[in-house]
């Protein structure tokens, strides 16, 4: 395995995927929208082989692909907005169709699909795991990546050598822009931490690059993989960042069920003011409705070590002081 196409490569997920693969000595095709963007991420020159295009563009992602012999399908259009569903759903599918469709029929040897743990979320199941179905409820973004599940198990089914990956929300430092969780953190940090049922679960970054890096090289055929990393209930956030910055740490009960409610009437009320609120049901019920996800699977194929979260919230906080995203009070003791 000499080069390995990348989509999504600008974006966290594919930007420490790039580097790890880059570190590896290997060569690297990205399918990116932008040139500039490109180069304001990993700087100008550092990627030799790039294609400007679009994951629903056939074309480009056929020309990105040539001379591949992997294929690492990062891409995706994240938003759990309602007003956003239909837009999501129809990216994502086009996308996964023309990435992972276009791999296998381009004879590529190894395909890794990074979906999501919406993909399997289920409210009422004790735990995920690679066997659990296709989410039989999802809306909005859980609904695309649902879409996106079937495609790519449809294609192991045929026997192609398409692997799929689950992250859980995925934290580290370091990101092109700012995550969802990294919002989470300065939610946490510069107002108070939800206490909520249930909790959270968190992987790093650099984890989910080192797990695509270590499924290149040592997995064949096609496979399924939880990254779900660490669980946090959210009684236990607070303390765990109180000790990290040591400062203190306001924590505030709210209600899962109000939280839902506050979440659907806030997609209902920002389109009239012309509001960006941060809140939607669809968050917030993975939020107060956690199903814990099971990673024994990569740990026992491969000996998979997940670093601690602790490490993951200490150089998170840590990078998101240095990158101006919130103040050296906030950061304390990890202001440095």
């Amino acid at each position: 395995m000499k080069r390995v196409m990348v989509t999504g490569g600008t974006g966290f997920i594919g930007y420490h995927t790039v580097q790890a693969l880059l570190a590896a000595g290997l060569e690297v095709s990205l399918l990116v929208r932008s040139e500039e963007k490109l180069n304001k991420v990993y700087g100008e020159g550092v990627i030799r082989h790039f294609t400007c295009g679009d994951i629903a563009d056939p074309d480009s992602v056929q020309r990105a692909m040539q001379g591949c012999d992997a294929v690492i399908h990062v891409a995706a259009l994240v938003s759990t907005r309602a007003a956003d569903a239909e837009r999501v759903y129809r990216i994502n599918l086009e996308g996964t169709r023309n990435v992972l469709g276009g791999a296998v029929d381009a004879g590529v040897g190894r395909v890794v699909h990074v979906s999501s743990v919406t993909a399997l979320y289920d409210p009422k199941a004790e735990i995920l795991t690679e066997e659990s179905p296709p989410s039989p409820d999802a809306r909005g973004y859980g609904r695309s990546k649902v879409a996106c599940e079937k495609y790519a198990r449809a294609l192991q089914d045929q026997g192609a050598p398409v692997t799929i990956v689950y992250p859980a929300s995925v934290l580290g430092p370091d990101a092109p822009e700012l995550t969802e969780p990294h919002v989470g953190l300065q939610t946490y940090l510069g107002q108070f931490v939800p206490q909520m049922t249930s909790g959270n679960q968190y992987v790093d970054a650099r984890d989910i690059a080192r797990a695509h890096l270590q499924i290149l090289r040592e997995d064949t055929g096609s496979q399924r993989y939880i990254l779900g990393g660490h669980y946090i209930p959210w009684r236990e956030l607070g303390p765990i960042l109180r000790k990290l910055t040591g400062r203190r740490i306001l924590e505030v009960p709210l209600n899962g069920a109000a939280m839902r409610f506050a979440g659907g009437l806030a997609e209902r009320v920002a389109p009239l003011l012309k509001l960006d609120l941060p809140l939607t049901r669809e968050g917030l019920t993975y939020a107060t409705r956690w199903v814990q996800m099971d990673n024994s699977r990569i740990i026992s194929r491969f000996g998979f070590e997940f670093m601690p979260v602790e490490q993951s919230l200490a150089d998170s906080i840590n990078w998101l002081y240095r990158a101006g995203y919130i103040s050296a009070r906030q950061a304390g003791k990890l202001a440095y």
